[in-house]
C-alpha cells in the first residue's frame, strides 16, 4: 500500500526490521572486535554487547534477551579452539549474558521515560546492565567449581567496556527516538504529524485575550480621539 508516494509498513514489519538491523550491528561489532583482538595480540578488548542490548531493551523490551544470548553464543563460536577456552564457557557466556534480563525490572519500576530523560538514570541503567552480566557470568562459573573471587576478577576487563558503553548510551539518548520505547515514539510522531496537519489546515490557534487587556486596548483607542 502506498500513500503520498511512500510505502506503508505494518507495526510488526517495522519491529522485525528494527530488530534485524540491531542484530546485524551487534554481530558486525563482535566480528570486528574479535579479529582486532587477534591482530593486536590481545593488547586490548571491550564489548559493545551491553549498551546495544540495552538500546534494544528500551526500544522493544524482552526481545533484547535473545540479543544477549546470541552474542554470548557468537563469542563462544569465534573462540573455539583457543587456549584456555573450554566448553563450560558456553554456559558462562550464554547463561551469564542472559542475566541482563534483570534490567527489565528497572524499565518496569523506574519507567523507560525516566531512564531516557534523566542522563544519570541512563548512566545507572548501563552500569546496572554491566554489573548484571558480570554477576551472571561469575555465578555460572562458580557452579562449574570456579572460585568466586577469581571468576569475578576475570571480568575486570569489562571496566573498559563500561566506559565505552557509557559513551554509546549518552550519545544515543540525545538522538530522537533512538533510546525510547518504539510504541511511545511512534505515537508521539503520529501526534506531531496530526498537530502539524491541523495547523496547516486551520492555521495557528487563536490568541486568547482576557477582559482586562481588551479594556486597556479600548482605552488606548479612545485616547486617539
Amino acid at each position: 500500500m502506498r500513500k503520498n508516494g511512500s510505502r506503508l509498513i505494518s507495526f510488526r514489519q517495522y519491529r522485525l526490521t528494527d530488530l534485524f538491523l540491531f542484530a546485524i550491528i551487534l554481530a558486525v561489532f563482535e566480528l570486528i572486535l574479535h579479529f582486532s583482538f587477534i591482530s593486536f595480540n590481545g593488547s586490548f578488548t571491550f564489548s559493545p554487547m551491553v549498551p546495544l542490548v540495552l538500546l534494544v531493551m528500551m526500544r522493544w523490551g524482552w526481545q533484547s534477551i535473545f540479543f544477549a544470548v546470541g552474542d554470548g553464543l557468537l563469542f563462544c563460536l569465534l573462540n573455539l579452539g583457543t587456549d584456555g577456552f573450554s566448553n563450560e564457557l558456553f554456559a558462562v557466556y550464554i547463561i551469564g549474558n542472559a542475566f541482563i534480563a534483570l534490567l527489565l525490572l528497572m524499565t518496569k519500576f523506574a519507567g523507560k521515560e525516566r531512564i531516557r530523560k534523566k542522563w544519570y538514570f541512563s548512566a545507572l541503567f548501563l552500569v546496572a546492565g554491566e554489573a548484571s552480566v558480570v554477576l551472571g557470568r561469575t555465578l555460572v562459573a562458580v557452579c562449574f567449581g570456579k572460585d568466586f573471587v577469581g571468576a569475578l576478577m576475570s571480568q575486570v576487563w569489562e571496566t573498559f567496556s563500561l566506559a565505552v558503553g557509557l559513551v554509546i548510551i549518552l550519545i544515543a539518548r540525545r538522538l530522537d527516538g533512538m533510546f525510547e520505547d518504539q510504541k511511545s515514539y511512534l505515537r508521539r510522531l503520529d501526534g506531531e504529524r496530526e498537530e502539524k496537519r491541523r495547523r496547516d489546515e486551520f492555521g495557528d490557534e487563536p490568541i486568547e485575550i482576557d477582559e482586562e487587556t481588551i479594556s486597556i486596548l479600548n482605552k488606548r483607542d479612545n485616547d486617539l480621539y
